[in-house]
C-alpha cells in the first residue's frame, strides 16, 4: 500500500464518506480483529442455512453468499484454533 492510498483510506474512514468502512474500523479498533474474524464466522454459519431456504437470491446469489460463508467460516475456524493454542501455551 502506497503513502497516498493509506492517506485516502484514513481520509474514507474519518469522513464518514464509506459508512461501514468507518463502522468496521471503529469496531476492530474497539474489539480486534481477531473477535470481529470470529463473530463474523458466527453470523457465516447461520446465514449459510438461511440462504439454502431463501427465495428471493438468484443461483449466482446464493452461490456467492455461500461462497462467502464458507471461506469466512474457514478464517474464524483458524482464528478460534489460534487463539486456542495462544492460551494452551502461555
Amino acid at each position: 500500500m502506497t503513502t497516498e492510498e493509506r492517506a485516502n483510506f484514513w481520509k474514507i474512514v474519518e469522513t464518514g464518506s464509506n459508512p461501514l468502512l468507518s463502522a468496521m474500523s471503529s469496531l476492530v479498533e474497539k474489539w480486534g480483529m481477531p473477535a470481529i474474524v470470529m463473530a463474523l464466522g458466527d453470523i457465516s454459519n447461520v446465514l449459510s442455512e438461511d440462504v439454502i431456504e431463501a427465495d428471493n437470491l438468484t443461483p449466482n446469489q446464493r452461490g456467492l453468499i455461500k461462497n462467502c460463508c464458507a471461506q469466512v467460516s474457514n478464517l474464524s475456524d483458524l482464528m478460534h484454533a489460534e487463539m486456542n493454542h495462544l492460551k494452551a501455551n502461555q
